[in-house]
C-alpha cells in the first residue's frame, strides 16, 4: 500500500529525526486536507497543505512513478512531502 508521508523538521533539528511525522494511508488522502485543519493547529507552518489537492497529486505522482512530491525550505524550516511504498 502507498501512504502519504510529510515530514518537518525545525531550525537545527535536520537531520535527525523530524519535529513532526504525517503518515496517510493512500485510501484516505481524498480526506487529507480535511484532517490537515487539526494539524495546522499544533503546525502552523503546514496550513498551506489545505489548499492543495494531495488527492490529485498522489494520483499523478503514481501514474508517473515518482516518490516525491514536494519539498519546502522556509525561515529554517524543511517540509518534505513522499509517497512510500
Amino acid at each position: 500500500m502507498v501512504k502519504l508521508k510529510i515530514l518537518v523538521w525545525e531550525k537545527g533539528k535536520e537531520p535527525g529525526e523530524p519535529t513532526v511525522e504525517v503518515t496517510i494511508p493512500s485510501y484516505l488522502v481524498k480526506w487529507a486536507t480535511k484532517m490537515m485543519s487539526f494539524i495546522e493547529k499544533e503546525e502552523p507552518e503546514l496550513a498551506f497543505l489545505k489548499d492543495l489537492d494531495l488527492d490529485e497529486l498522489v494520483k499523478e505522482a503514481i501514474e508517473r512513478g515518482e516518490n516525491e512530491i514536494m519539498e519546502v525550505k522556509a525561515e529554517g524550516t524543511l517540509i518534505k512531502i513522499f509517497l512510500e511504498q
